[in-house]
């Protein structure tokens, strides 16, 4: 049992060691934060049977002091660390504050964006997408977008939904493709690419929300009002009138043609809305090809000349936005 125990802990600490390097260094991985937890618990159960062969020397070391124990001082010492270790990370003083702010997570802050906790995502399959915003305590209407891509397509797409008001201002970014929610030049097709050069429309409406450009500057000309709202739940409630527009940007690498020659940037982005009525009758809404993001990447003006594209209006078959009332409301 012993070498069960040492070499397990061997292992399970290499394991902790490189998924603690990459959770800080890169950006989050559900797959290296599901590694570490399932390490960790390993981790805990080793520890646990190494502590188990060892409780006599520690009752030893408190109850019965020798030459050969560990002087009290000492102890003493390491306790109070161990202790104002423990409240510097749990109030996020120096030095803890100080080594978080190294990580990726902190140093990136500016160009990382993730979707509402109320967002979830499914892929029934690869061509299938289904994103269900649920209603917070304020609202009472949960809304859903199913997109259907097609399915020849060697990869999908690079994608953004989002909410806005009527007036164009960003109400909230209801999903960001993976790739490029965690920096301004991520890794796009296998080139680095800036992000407001794949999804110019959403980024730069993201701008004007946050007030952070896409160089990670704060933009003294732009960011919310004070009366703007982030969040799309005060416009989730029946019997007030509510309507905003979805929007889904698409855009994939590759795909140039006569017009667009770039053999990577290829054919720009394209752009499907639709306004949706909360208190209308049909509760079905079809997002429909509206315009494009060629040339956007400076004031986020949208196109509306479509005769250019050809294959790029081919990524996506149908978008279609479903909003229903929850029971609590419906019996209201």
């Amino acid at each position: 049992m012993r070498h069960v125990v040492n070499f397990g802990l061997l292992f399970s600490f290499l394991t902790l060691a490189v998924t603690g390097a990459l959770a800080f260094w890169r950006p989050f991985s559900l797959v290296t934060t599901r590694v570490h937890i399932v390490f960790g618990a390993v981790t805990l159960v080793l520890v646990g049977l190494h502590l188990a062969t060892r409780v006599g020397y520690f009752r030893k070391q408190i109850t019965r002091p020798s030459s050969k124990a560990v002087p009290r001082p000492l102890l003493i010492a390491m306790v109070v660390a161990w202790l104002l270790l423990l409240r510097l990370s749990l109030t996020d003083k120096a030095p803890a504050s100080t080594l978080v702010a190294q990580s990726y997570e902190s140093r990136q802050r500016s160009a990382i964006v993730r979707a509402s906790s109320l967002v979830g995502l499914a892929q029934p399959n690869r061509s299938e997408m289904l994103l269900s915003r649920s209603p917070g305590k304020e609202a009472n209407v949960a809304v859903s977008i199913a997109i259907r891509f097609r399915e020849e397509l060697p990869n999908l797409p690079a994608l953004a939904v989002w909410a806005e008001s009527t007036s164009g201002s960003m109400i909230e970014t209801l999903h960001l493709s993976p790739e490029l929610a965690y920096s301004e030049d991520p890794d796009w097709a296998g080139q680095t690419t800036p992000r407001h050069h794949i999804l110019p429309l959403w980024r730069h409406r993201h701008t004007l929300v946050t007030g952070i450009d896409p160089e990670g500057n704060i933009d003294a000309m732009t960011g919310a009002t004070q009366s703007h709202s982030f969040t799309l739940d005060r416009y989730l409630q029946l019997g007030e009138e509510s309507s905003f527009v979805l929007c889904v940007e698409v855009n994939a690498a590759n795909d140039p043609n006569n017009t667009y020659k770039d053999p990577h940037l290829g054919q720009p982005s394209l752009l499907y809305t639709a306004l949706v009525e909360l208190d209308a009758e049909q509760r079905y809404t079809l997002l429909e090809l509206t315009g494009h993001g060629g040339g956007a990447e400076e004031n986020g003006a949208i196109q509306y000349d479509l005769e250019a594209f050809d294959s790029a209006k081919q990524l996506i078959d149908l978008v279609l936005a479903h909003h229903l009332p929850t029971e609590e409301s419906l019996e209201d």
